[in-house]
């Protein structure tokens, strides 16, 4: 019997990860040369109002790199050229493997993932549902599992799927679903686009998964995505699509239904450099955060931006906490608990017939993901004998 070749095997994971390292990095490479392509657009501008000296006060001025100097113009053209040249030595999709690069492609789509999608770069995250250890998930075999129901998570702003690994809570959450006949999957996405474009694809994905099958399916969302859940529970009942009448519960973990103090705050501090002509410029640097982000700023979920209501059928859970304050504005440090709670000055703003709410104390945000507390809650709610 012939040994096995031990060198050949080598080699050829050798060139493949030499492969996979090339492609990664021509992917990087055309991120960067685009953004230094707009960084030289403001650079330019800045020049551009400066050299024509406008009054300080002056509210018409508009910065404009149309007459900066021409130097501006060939680097940004230089910098357009090197993008255009790496994306077509780039892959059409990039797949890290490595934990801190899955992360920081996260939070790069989260601060910049509409922006990574109109450039049509390979970093630019593919809505889609992964497997415990990260990889994706073959959806129709998953969907097909006679499993006792399906249970999908998914993450929040700046994160990926792996995020909700990182507690051993949820891994023994998962382990016991597992054991009990459920069937998981994580969802990751784009968090940088649009809610309801995310909404729209993931009801899209459910009803191909689950529009002629009669098992439950339970939904798990943590801050954005307990709003993408809702977005593409409103998209569902627009189609008419079947998927949604096999939804029996939605958990939303810290989800901001009423919107984030934060990025309004951000919003407002941005539009104070509109001030001065000599400091509009800069507002192209506050503009950089995604429309993901800016939608968070009121929780719009929906296209026409009219919230929607809770479908009626659904068991719905809506967890806040308050981490190191009683102070409900800074709740869990990032979403106030009112947000969580969907609760204003008048009440409830979010109504359906089953629905709870929970608060737990000394949590912060991120800490939802992992907190053992939030386990033992939807182990409870969910029936299961944890």
């Amino acid at each position: 019997m012939a040994a096995p070749d031990t060198a050949n095997s080598k080699d050829n994971a050798s060139n493949t990860n030499y492969a996979n390292g090339l492609h990664h990095a021509t992917a990087i490479i055309h991120v960067a040369m685009r953004g230094a392509q707009e960084l030289t657009h403001l650079v330019a501008e800045v020049h551009s109002t400066i050299t024509a000296l406008p009054s300080p006060f002056n509210k018409h001025h508009q910065p404009s790199a149309k007459y900066a100097p021409f130097p501006y113009k060939i680097v940004s053209s230089a910098f357009s050229l090197l993008a255009k040249l790496s994306h077509i030595l780039a892959p059409q999709s990039t797949e890290f493997k490595n934990p801190l690069a899955i992360r920081s492609q996260a939070a790069l789509n989260g601060v910049s993932g509409d922006k990574l999608e109109f450039w049509d770069s390979p970093l630019a995250i593919s809505l889609s549902l992964r497997a415990e250890n990260g990889d994706f998930l073959d959806i129709d075999s998953w969907a097909n599992d006679p499993a006792k129901a399906h249970v999908i998570f998914l993450h929040g702003l700046c994160e990926s799927d792996i995020d909700w690994q990182r507690g051993q809570h949820h891994q023994d959450f998962y382990h016991h679903l597992a054991q009990s006949g459920y069937k998981v999957a994580w969802l990751r996405y784009n968090t940088g686009r649009a809610i309801h474009h995310n909404g729209e694809e993931f009801a899209k994905l459910l009803q191909h998964c689950f529009a002629n099958k009669g098992k439950p399916v339970i939904l798990i969302g943590h801050s954005m995505g307990g709003l993408v859940m809702r977005s593409a529970m409103d998209y569902a009942q627009k189609q008419q699509h079947t998927w949604l009448n096999r939804i029996s519960h939605a958990a939303y973990l810290g989800s901001p239904h009423l919107g984030a103090p934060l990025e309004r705050l951000g919003n407002k501090a941005n539009n104070l450099l509109d001030f001065t002509p000599y400091t509009r410029p800069f507002m192209r640097l506050g503009n950089i955060r995604s429309r993901g982000i800016k939608d968070l700023r009121y929780a719009r979920i929906t296209e026409d931006n009219i919230v929607p209501h809770l479908p009626e059928h659904i068991a719905h859970l809506l967890i806040a906490s308050l981490w190191k304050s009683d102070i409900d504005m800074l709740g869990d440090g990032i979403v106030p608990m009112s947000s969580a709670l969907a609760q204003d000055e008048q009440g409830d703003v979010l109504f359906a017939p089953k629905i709870t709410r929970v608060t737990f104390d000394d949590m912060s945000h991120i800490a939802m993901l992992s907190d053992e507390r939030i386990y033992q809650q939807l182990g409870q709610w969910l029936k299961l004998s944890i």
